[in-house]
């Protein structure tokens, strides 16, 4: 787009010289509400949630996998890792030697009753993506590879904020600030598949920035390999050696 077309599309952004647009791109507003949604129809359909910390998997005599935790411990047939960033260390006993690192992605709000843009927007030379949200404007990126125990870095956060006040210098306090963890691999590809230790773990995470993305077309495969469905993709075995 030339630059009268991106003042079309986004009319209080400063003056740009072009742009991009990605008219089938999607978002969500209110990613709370739709795990809300997401669970409230998996309960629906007879599914229960209890939270736990999982602390360490251990196979029993009859094939199945105990999932202890601090104060509880479950068998069950089938197992799904999918705990994110958060993986690596399961996945360790499981048999997999997994070079998961974290890309800490850092987030700073603004509250507002109405956004000054109406679609995600990202000014390349800052590097960072702006998103309307519900009742806030989210700024938000940067990559920080500082594992998942190192403090927040504030000047991350600043980073941002003086981002995006070039843009719009008249957004109020930045209503909140945090960072995430990103589970990356070397060669940006998700981990996918059974373990080679125990085959009823089914390893699902290490998707990047592209968790939620892939969220969908990753569960279609992992309830394939569960149920054993001949219609389970053949994925490959991508190993990386240090």
């Amino acid at each position: 787009m030339n630059s009268a077309e991106v003042a079309n599309l986004e009319p209080t952004l400063p003056p740009a010289a072009g742009g991009v647009f990605f008219p089938d791109a999607a978002h969500i507003v209110d990613p709370h509400a739709l795990t809300r949604r997401l669970a409230a129809a998996a309960e629906s359909n007879g599914t229960s949630f209890q939270r736990a910390r999982v602390e360490r998997l251990k196979r029993q005599n009859n094939g199945q996998i105990q999932l202890i935790c601090r104060d509880l411990a479950v068998d069950a047939h089938t197992v799904v890792l999918a705990a994110g960033a958060w993986s690596q260390f399961l996945a360790e006993q499981g048999g997999e030697d997994i070079p998961l690192d974290t890309e800490r992605g850092y987030h700073i709000e603004f509250a507002m009753d109405a956004c000054p843009i109406k679609r995600p927007v990202s000014p390349v030379d800052l590097g960072f993506y702006l998103t309307p949200m519900a009742g806030r404007l989210r700024v938000a990126g940067t990559v920080e590879l500082g594992g998942l125990s190192a403090p927040l870095n504030p000047n991350q956060i600043a980073l941002l904020e003086r981002g995006v006040r070039k843009l719009f210098p008249d957004l109020g306090p930045v209503q909140s600030r945090w960072l995430g963890f990103r589970p990356s691999l070397p060669d940006s590809l998700p981990v996918i598949g059974p373990s080679r230790r125990y085959p009823n773990l089914i390893q699902a995470f290490g998707h990047g920035h592209l968790g939620m993305t892939l969220a969908a077309a990753t569960s279609r495969i992992v309830a394939s390999l569960i149920e054993k469905r001949n219609d389970a993709p053949n994925l490959s075995i991508t190993v990386v050696f240090f």
